[in-house]
């Protein structure tokens, strides 16, 4: 009996290993607002499907949101938005932590259909 303890607890161990992989945001869009501050960053994101769509302040259009759009079905390149303001991708993160991260890729789905960030440089201007 002792013989297959270590075999089975080890093949266990293994087993349960669950690697999931989760797709953030991009922290920062690239339309800066000043040299000494930055770039706008992400206020709040939504998923719904396959996609999640990032909102940043506008420091073209003051009092609006720039929303960029990363789907799966496109690689979690960007989808729709403005190129110029917008990265070209989504990233991946591997710790999935909440609530930076709609999009969990092991499952495959939305983490919750809107997450608020709202940090540094991320409120309307």
């Amino acid at each position: 009996m002792v013989r297959f303890v270590l075999p089975i607890s080890l093949l266990l161990a293994l087993g349960t290993g669950v690697s999931a992989e989760c797709v953030a945001c991009p922290n920062c869009d690239y339309e800066r607002i000043s040299i000494e501050q930055g770039d706008a960053c992400i206020n709040f994101w939504t998923c719904s499907g396959d996609t999640i769509t990032c909102t940043y302040p506008s420091v073209a259009n003051p009092g609006t949101w720039n929303n960029c759009s990363y789907s799966a079905s496109t690689g979690w390149a960007l989808a729709d938005g403005p190129s110029e303001i917008c990265f070209s991708g989504a990233g991946a993160n591997a710790k999935c932590e909440a609530p930076n991260n709609p999009y969990n890729n092991a499952i495959p789905g939305c983490t919750a259909s809107y997450g608020l960030i709202n940090g540094t440089n991320g409120q309307l201007l």
